[in-house]
């Protein structure tokens, strides 16, 4: 079985401000996930480690680009 974990408030806080708007296509376009995993993440519960890991890449390389 996938190790999962729940993410922070902070850390959803944090996708949340980066994200254009809640919808499917920015939410694949942003974190390459769904509205599933999306509201997995809002409600606090678990995700896949990996998921979520993949998910903050992706919000560093976003702030990375804003930052540049």
């Amino acid at each position: 079985m996938a190790q999962t974990i729940i993410a922070s408030r902070e850390t959803f806080q944090s996708l949340r401000a980066r994200l254009p708007a809640v919808t499917r296509e920015h939410l694949f376009d942003c974190y390459a996930i769904s509205e599933t995993t999306w509201n997995k993440l809002r409600d606090g519960k678990p995700v896949k480690c990996v998921t979520l890991e993949r998910i903050l890449a992706r919000l560093a390389r976003l702030e990375m680009r804003a930052a540049a």
